[in-house]
């Protein structure tokens, strides 16, 4: 008999086709399996129990990182195949079927070991990988997946390499990355600053590494690199996704030095470790936070740092995490990173860009940043080098980054790992959703599949606008999309939303515009499927109400339908508006303040004429955000006066609160009112109680809020009794902890984002949500 299998699912990139193959000549079945669009293709004959066994093994034991959604089986009469099983070139012409195209993939444990392997021909090789690791998503220019649609065409495959390639018994058959030191990429060391040669290529250095150095064992880009680091110099090294910037996290003069680099004065930085067991040299690591941290993603993982390390360790400095309680911990997931690690140990690994732009992925403009930045005279007095290659990367990819809050994972960042990889929805058409335009990413929905763009930053630079439409453009062209409807926010200046009223207009497509909190909630209801009445509680800084003004505080009533009502909100405040007015918590402190009548908490100058803009109507805005309550906190706490980055305040509240478990009593008022707080606020400062205190006790009194709304509502939940957190505010681990406790203790079902983050990088599926609701009324 013979049989056409059209499998479906995430099946190229990840080696199934040589899969595929091995399977077949093990069971002595004739045919062939090629690439068909974005899916497999598989023609088979032999006996019907072979087949059987054959069809029960091709969904059940896929390789690592892929899955199957769907094996089609078609008898083919009169078909003649050849003898034995073939993989064959692959058909372009099938393009109805949705594609999955695997994210870009950490070096295997297998490809690791040949990579310290001293007997194995790709020893210290910087770029090996396999069948089912290396750079995917990132270098594919077009489907099917072959070494033609992916910047490795640029190479050309040596002998050894290539009967590697059509191999029947190597684990490197068809592998569209394979590569070796005669064949594959180069590195290049490029100095910018580090004049004397004898310390680049430093002998001990290169000697500890590997006995009789030459460049056929070690690259001498790899050595000079060493050799920098050691030396307190910072490195930028290309990576899968783009640049990282590294250094030694124990020099403190390197550190402060790689902030001044990026102008990154006040945000932590991100650690590389050799493995799990070296963070827990200097961190708190539970089993979920190991597991992720060794995932094929490698993500940063947020996990707590130990406040007293072993006698005989070196301690990271304290400008690496300044006054976080976390450290941003990370594996290596590349070779380069790898061999790095494993003779410096624990390195700074952060994106090679300056705060707020694109990551670099380019050799020429990052070898250009790099000379800007030296000429300056900012950075004197620490080496700066290049590590970079000639493999191009087609597009950027930062870091994920995750943590773990009461057994559930949740998403800072969705970057490299985990983009391109599709969220199942019960959505069904073909839709563009444009996102919002602080951490955005977009979304394309076709099948019940949401493909969700990587991180995009913040839209009001030129060069992440840029980002924006190349991305759009390309993730359009590689799955083939052609979305029948838009979405946007309801934000009428929002680049995303002309984004895509500009779209809608070139295709003719309908366009719908969805409020900005609404798509919060409905951006978690849609990734957990959730069916029936829901509680919906949306915070953070900012987002364009139905109203016209400022909302940030929202709690939706969800019928399970397609009715979604605001129930609740914090008493409005009116305050200063504009880019400043949401980065100086002074002056929100104040507005707050004068909207309470308690003007007389705070008497100075600079108050006053604030109290003067605003009640002489001077570029104001109502606002009823959460974000902008903690920023006020955090100013009348002294703890942070202006938010250098977005969240900033929020972040140093929340940090001030984790150094205490002592809870000084807060609570609201009623119908959202903040007054009750701000005096309690003021009474304890003048009794000198510790602002560790006062700020948990202002974190855990938002988390009683929570549970009053949820109880008054309760009843209309039904049995369920389901809730939704979602907003940016819901990063704060002491406030989504607690809240989940006080909420299941109650018997609710708590639901929060873990495939998206719970900011604004999540709201594009929410949007394309809501237009699924709009056409079911």
């Amino acid at each position: 008999m013979t049989i056409k299998y059209t499998i479906k699912g995430l099946v190229q990139g990840i080696g199934y086709r040589p899969y595929v193959a091995k399977l077949a000549d093990e069971l002595n079945i004739d045919g062939y399996v090629r690439n068909t669009g974005g899916i497999v293709t598989v023609v088979a004959s032999g006996p019907d129990d072979i087949l059987n066994l054959f069809r029960q093994k091709l969904s059940s034991d896929v390789p690592t990182g892929g899955f199957i959604t769907s094996i089609d089986e078609e008898i083919l009469v009169e078909q003649k195949l050849e003898s034995g099983f073939r993989i064959i070139e692959s058909d372009k012409d099938a393009k109805k079927n949705l594609p999955l195209i695997p994210a870009d993939i950490a070096t295997c444990d297998k490809c690791k070991e040949e990579l310290f392997d001293k007997k194995n021909r790709r020893y210290l090789h910087p770029f090996i990988s396999c069948t089912t690791c290396g750079p995917r998503y990132s270098i594919i220019e077009k489907l099917p997946y072959d070494r033609d649609t992916i910047t490795m065409k640029d190479f050309e495959m040596c002998p050894e390499c290539q009967a590697e390639y059509i191999g029947k018994n190597d684990r490197r058959r068809h592998a569209q990355t394979i590569a070796c030191k005669v064949c594959g990429p180069r590195l290049k060391f490029t100095d910018l600053k580090y004049k004397n040669a004898d310390n680049i290529t430093s002998k001990s250095i290169v000697d500890k590494y590997v006995e009789n150095y030459n460049e056929n064992d070690l690259d001498s880009a790899i050595a000079a690199s060493l050799s920098l680091i050691s030396h307190g110099g910072i490195l930028a090294i290309k990576d899968i996704g783009g640049y990282h910037l590294a250094c030694s996290p124990f020099n403190e003069k390197a550190v402060a030095a790689l902030r001044t680099l990026k102008h990154r004065e006040e945000k932590a930085f991100a650690v590389m470790f050799e493995d799990v067991e070296q963070v827990k040299e200097f961190c708190k690591v539970n089993q979920h936070e190991a597991e992720l941290l060794e995932s094929p993603a490698r993500p940063i993982v947020l996990v707590r740092r130990k406040k007293h390390i072993k006698a005989g360790s070196k301690h990271i400095a304290g400008n690496v995490y300044l006054s976080s309680p976390d450290i941003g911990a990370m594996l290596p997931c590349n070779p380069v990173q790898m061999m790095l690690v494993k003779e410096c140990g624990p390195l700074i690994m952060t994106s090679g860009n300056a705060s707020g732009d694109v990551l670099e992925i380019d050799n020429k403009k990052m070898l250009q940043w790099l000379k800007e930045r030296v000429a300056s005279g900012e950075v004197d007095g620490t080496p700066i080098v290049m590590l970079s290659h000639d493999r191009k990367i087609l597009r950027p990819m930062d870091d994920s980054v995750m943590k773990v809050v009461k057994g559930r994972q949740q998403f800072i960042r969705r970057g490299r790992g985990h983009v391109p990889n599709p969220i199942p929805v019960d959505i069904d058409g073909e839709i563009f959703a444009a996102g919002g335009d602080l951490k955005s990413s977009f979304c394309y929905v076709k099948n019940g599949l949401a493909y969700v763009s990587q991180y995009l930053g913040d839209l009001e630079s030129v060069s992440c606008q840029k980002f924006y439409r190349n991305e759009m453009a390309a993730m359009e062209k590689i799955f083939g999309f052609k979305p029948k409807e838009v979405v946007t926010d309801l934000h009428p200046g929002y680049f995303s939303g002309q984004v895509g009223l500009e779209y809608a207009q070139k295709k003719n497509l309908p366009i719908h515009k969805v409020q900005h909190h609404k798509a919060h909630v409905l951006s978690v209801i849609a990734e957990h499927n959730l069916k029936g009445p829901v509680l919906g509680f949306a915070f953070d800084g900012t987002g364009y109400g139905e109203d016209g003004t400022v909302w940030g505080s929202e709690v939706f009533l969800c019928d399970g339908k397609c009715g979604i009502d605001r129930v609740a909100d914090l008493r409005p405040s009116r305050l200063i508006g504009g880019d400043e007015g949401a980065k100086n918590c002074d002056t929100i402190l104040v507005g707050i303040l004068h909207e309470n009548g308690l003007d007389e908490l705070i008497e100075n100058e600079n108050a006053k004429l604030i109290r003067t803009a605003i009640d002489s109507d001077i570029n104001v805005v109502t606002s009823t955000s959460m974000g902008r309550l903690f920023d006020a906190v955090a100013a009348m706490l002294d703890i942070c006066h202006y938010n250098t980055y977005e969240g900033q305040a929020p972040i140093e509240l929340e940090n001030m609160a984790a150094r205490t478990e002592e809870v000084y009593p807060l609570c609201f008022g009623e119908n959202g009112s903040t007054e009750e707080i701000f005096l309690e606020i003021a009474n304890a400062i003048t009794h000198d109680v510790p602002k560790e205190s006062i700020a948990r006790g202002f974190i855990y009194a938002v988390a009683d809020y929570i549970l009053e709304i949820a109880t008054i509502y309760s009843e209309r939940l039904g049995k369920e009794k389901q809730i939704v957190l979602s907003g940016g505010t819901f990063l704060n681990r002491i406030l989504l902890e607690r809240t989940i406790e006080l909420l299941e203790a109650d018997g609710f079902k708590v639901y929060i984002s873990e495939q998206l983050p719970p900011g604004d990088g999540g709201i594009c599926l929410g949007q394309a949500m809501a237009s699924r609701l709009l056409e079911r009324c």
